[in-house]
């Protein structure tokens, strides 16, 4: 029997980056600025544009189930943009620190063979 292993944790640095891209994502939705829109994109990189596509098309789903118009904005709409964007930096925070934690060798997917090329 396998032993079952804890969930991730992110570190006190890692946790603060993602509270402040959730925090940035409450900002534009309430508040949309150019400024507001950068510091956003900024943070997120590099998965800014995913998060970007999927939390428009997420608002459209939610707003499309609730009845909302595409021109409002309602609760639930806004939970799942906050909610797409701070999963988009618990990612990204979570692959930076298996980076720094092991080097590039982390974000292989599947172990190499030795008939494998680079080329």
């Amino acid at each position: 029997m396998t032993p079952v292993t804890a969930a991730p944790r992110l570190s006190l640095v890692a946790q603060t980056y993602v509270a402040v891209v959730a925090a940035t994502s409450v900002w534009v939705l309430l508040a949309p600025s150019q400024a507001a829109w950068a510091a956003l994109v900024v943070l997120a990189l590099p998965l800014s544009l995913v998060a970007m596509w999927v939390g428009f098309y997420a608002g459209l789903a939610v707003g499309f189930w609730t009845g909302v118009g595409h021109d409002e904005v309602s609760l639930p709409m806004g939970l799942a943009w906050v909610t797409v964007w701070t999963a988009a930096a618990w990612i990204n925070a979570r692959l930076l620190e298996k980076v720094l934690d092991r080097g590039w060798d982390a974000l292989h997917v599947r172990g190499r063979d030795e008939d494998d090329e680079d080329e």
